[in-house]
């Protein structure tokens, strides 16, 4: 029994390490468009109330909490991209140990759990330490998870509503979870509660409902701008909402983890034995239906991965849950099925390991090795794709190489209400302008996340349309991961 243990614990401490390389690795990749326009609004936030308000610059939207941790950290390390991004991580881990810790009673729970997380470490990873809320959406489901034990195993259901109020305020997506605490709430209040203390249990429920109302509040006034001025968050049909939402699932989840979790949580639903962890596992089924509905209704804009990350965290938990009591089962056939699962999870996290090795697939952009080249270049002349602008503004204030280029720009990037349906013409034009100001034939132009639709190839239909337009060459100068810097030759009109 000893050598098992050991053995285990040997396992364990070499998964750690695999992760924390995962880690290093996520924590040094490129600051992209999404994360430097938020880092703009931080910067720009000079006073307490700027915290409550949608924020200034491109149309963006971030819960209060999350803004002051980020202005907070980058006061201490200013604009450094790994210290920040290993800021992120640190919160992150410290809202996951005591869920980790729950696998302690099983010899190979938490080794298990480690191999889950790795397999999903460039989608968890990834959010993990990435420049937004999104981390403490993902931490708001530990919480959750914490919760929900509490209440079943110690009969607490204080600290459910605690739990509640507090992840309404991480992020927007927790509002979510927070309801389904309440709700939560309200089915152990019928089916458990002995009446002892129930005034300060009714009371508690309604400040805790409370704090939620008032988060829901803040969050949708925050998000004044940004949802409104995107088509891409708006509902067009039952049937291509679901398909969305389903397409966001899968990015966030990756098809093994997709899989081993569809399993895992309808078996759980029938399995007989009842712990905790089959009440969140029912906890987290009904925040799937409540998902799928919003989409659909078109009250919850689960578009992208990062939209539904946060319900990753829910589902490793369970995995790992029903994978150890598989395996430990009396059935032949359940414990077949958990090393089956099992099976899976390890193949994944080999995967994710290889993929780690090769440096692949961390990144959506790699902003690093464009703009080092961009800086280390003799003085030019360079046009701006505006989805590279944010992106150029934040590596501005990193390398001081890069104030000998002339940057020319038109991207107006001020929040106010625009049309959701000119988005793309707005591109068009701010391409055709900037190709039309040139400040002469020969130019180069930097792209990056360039965000090409299905079907579009090279520089995308918009900008090549304007580069048809003013019978402009061009060739590459330097390509890297969805960037790239291209040198003009232009005949048209100036």
């Amino acid at each position: 029994m000893m050598k098992h243990f050991e053995l285990s614990k040997l396992c364990t401490l070499v998964a750690l390490l695999v992760l924390a390389s995962i880690f290093v690795t996520l924590s040094a990749r490129s600051v992209w468009m999404d994360e430097a326009m938020l880092l703009k609004n931080i910067i720009a936030i000079s006073n307490p109330a700027d915290f409550a308000a949608p924020l200034p610059y491109y149309d963006q939207a971030e819960p209060v909490l999350a803004s002051v941790f980020f202005k907070l950290v980058m006061a201490v390390f200013h604009y450094d991209i790994r210290p920040l991004r290993l800021s992120v991580l640190a919160v992150s881990l410290l809202l996951a140990i005591p869920v980790a810790l729950l696998f302690r009673p099983y010899r190979w729970g938490v080794f298990v759990f480690l191999v889950a997380v790795i397999g999903n470490s460039f989608s968890t990873g990834f959010h993990f330490t990435e420049l937004k809320f999104y981390f403490l959406e993902m931490s708001g489901s530990f919480m959750a998870v914490l919760a929900i034990r509490e209440a079943e195993d110690h009969d607490d259901i204080y600290w459910t509503l605690l739990v509640a109020a507090l992840i309404s305020l991480l992020g927007f997506s927790t509002l979510i979870i927070a309801g389904g605490l309440l709700a939560y709430a309200c089915w152990w209040f019928v089916s458990r509660d002995d009446g002892s203390q129930r005034l300060y249990k009714i009371g508690g429920f309604v400040v805790s409902a409370a704090c939620v109302a008032l988060s829901y509040l803040c969050m949708k006034y925050l998000t004044t701008y940004q949802i409104s001025n995107y088509n891409t968050y708006a509902s067009s049909g039952p049937l291509d909402a679901l398909e969305s939402v389903l397409h966001a699932l899968l990015g966030a989840y990756g098809k093994v983890l997709m899989a081993v979790s569809v399993v895992s949580s309808l078996m759980l639903l029938v399995y007989p034995p009842r712990t905790f962890i089959h009440r969140v596992n029912q906890f987290f089924c009904v925040l799937v239906l409540l998902v799928l509905a919003g989409k659909v209704a078109g009250v919850y804009p689960a578009t992208y991965p990062r939209h539904v990350i946060w319900m990753v965290p829910l589902s490793l938990v369970i995995d790992t849950f029903a994978i150890l009591t598989f395996t430990q089962g009396m059935s032949k056939s359940l414990k077949v099925l958990g090393w089956a699962l099992l099976a899976l999870l390890a193949l994944q996290a080999g995967k994710a390991v290889h993929n780690n090795l090769d440096g692949d697939n961390f990144q959506y952009t790699d902003n690093n090795a464009l703009y080092q080249y961009l800086s280390a270049m003799p003085p030019s002349e360079i046009l701006v794709h505006p989805n590279a602008q944010p992106s150029l503004e934040y590596y501005q204030l990193l390398d001081p190489g890069l104030a000998r280029q002339r940057f020319f720009t038109r991207l107006d990037d001020t929040t106010r209400r625009r049309d959701p349906n000119q988005e793309m013409a707005t591109m068009a034009n701010d391409i055709d302008q900037l190709l039309a100001q040139r400040p002469s034939d020969s130019v180069y132009f930097l792209t990056s996340h360039l965000d090409l639709q299905p079907g579009e190839t090279g520089v995308g239909n918009l900008m090549q349309a304007a580069l048809d337009k003013y019978r402009c060459a061009y060739t590459s100068e330097l390509s890297v991961t969805d960037a790239e810097l291209l040198h003009l030759n232009c005949r048209g009109p100036l």
